[in-house]
């Protein structure tokens, strides 16, 4: 008796498989313009069912079948396991550029001041030492260019040439506009090694950039000495930047010129938080130079407060000196003033009202 066979194992019978897992092999990629971070956990992680026992799917289904929590909760810590070691990747990779940037502007600082060392001793050795045997070379022009022009004011002829050589005499030399460029170069490097400085120096708390507002809860370890070591320090910079704020406020009596040195140091730090523009610490210190903002600006409007209650003061002091003087005018007169004092008395009355 021959075996029966199995509908799988018939001829032309098509084999269907139970949905396999979604690949935990996905690694984000930060350096496309066009990630997103919810596309990439919709695609990365099933969805997830809340009933105590899921039916089998219908066969030839393309969708993932939904999973329990305790099974989404293993997968959302491989794929954050995955996420950290990628991130930890671009951070080392981004300290390696920034310390090649720092190398490499002092090195072409170095080479451009060379650079510049050799051609001003080039200009000078041109323009001292050589500049009697290179006029040994250079034929005169004066003497027939005077005679051409001469020639064209009797013929009353316009001639283009004296206004040519103009612009070739003002015209700088080839080495003269590179060396302009290497300078331009130069300064625009040592900006941006100031930035990198300015940056490196102002750290930010592991606590400004929690995740506590997440819908995803994870469960994290606890933070170690380095983690503490981070925490203080960026606590210890705003405080520092805060106490640097309130000095200058301070300085110069509270006045105009403090508040206006506070105002310029707030705004350099905002162009220094750009340099965040994108990632996960811009909201934290654009956070943090808004509060030095709104200090400062508290601290003009005070003042401009005070500016007009002291300018309110002096005007009532003057109107009651004004008032007082007009008295005793006319107790000195005596009741023989006259109905013109009266009215004149009425009139400043009405102009102080």
């Amino acid at each position: 008796m021959a075996p029966s066979q199995s509908p799988s194992s018939r001829p032309g019978a098509t084999t269907h498989s139970p949905s396999p897992r979604p690949s935990l092999d996905l690694s984000p990629n930060f350096t496309d313009p066009s990630f997103d971070p919810a596309d990439f956990l919709n695609d990365a992680l099933p969805p997830l069912t809340l009933a105590s026992s899921q039916s089998q799917p219908p066969r030839g289904a393309a969708t993932t079948a939904p999973v329990a929590l305790p099974e989404l909760s293993a997968q959302v810590q491989s794929v954050l396991s995955q996420v950290n070691a990628q991130s930890a990747r671009h951070s080392t990779k981004l300290t390696q550029l920034t310390d090649e940037i720092l190398r490499s502007g002092a090195r072409l600082a170095y080479e451009v001041e060379v650079l510049r060392g050799e051609t001003v001793g080039l200009s000078d050795t041109l323009t001292e030492t050589l500049h009697g045997d290179i006029g040994k070379f250079v034929p005169e022009t004066t003497a027939p260019t005077e005679t051409g022009a001469q020639d064209s004011v009797e013929t009353g002829e316009v001639s283009e040439a004296p206004g040519a050589g103009k612009d070739a005499t003002v015209q700088d030399p080839v080495y003269i506009t590179n060396l302009r460029i290497l300078n331009r170069v130069r300064a625009r490097l040592e900006e941006v090694v100031q930035s990198f400085g300015d940056a490196m120096e102002w750290p930010l708390p592991p606590s400004e950039t929690s995740l506590t507002s997440s819908f995803i809860s994870v469960s994290a370890p606890e933070p170690g000495t380095e983690s503490h070591s981070r925490e203080e320090k960026g606590q210890e910079v705003m405080r520092q930047l805060r106490a640097e704020v309130t000095r200058l406020l301070d300085s110069d009596g509270g006045g105009q010129e403090g508040i206006d040195a506070a105002a310029r140091r707030v705004e350099s730090l905002r162009v220094l938080a750009a340099m965040w523009k994108g990632t996960a610490e811009e909201k934290a210190r654009t956070r943090f130079v808004e509060s030095l903002a709104k200090t400062v600006d508290d601290r003009r409007q005070a003042l401009e407060s005070q500016i007009r209650a002291e300018e309110d003061r002096q005007l009532a002091a003057s109107s009651r000196g004004r008032q007082a003087a007009s008295h005793r005018r006319q107790e000195s007169e005596g009741p023989a003033g006259g109905i013109f004092r009266n009215l004149q008395r009425l009139r400043e009355e009405i102009y102080l009202e």
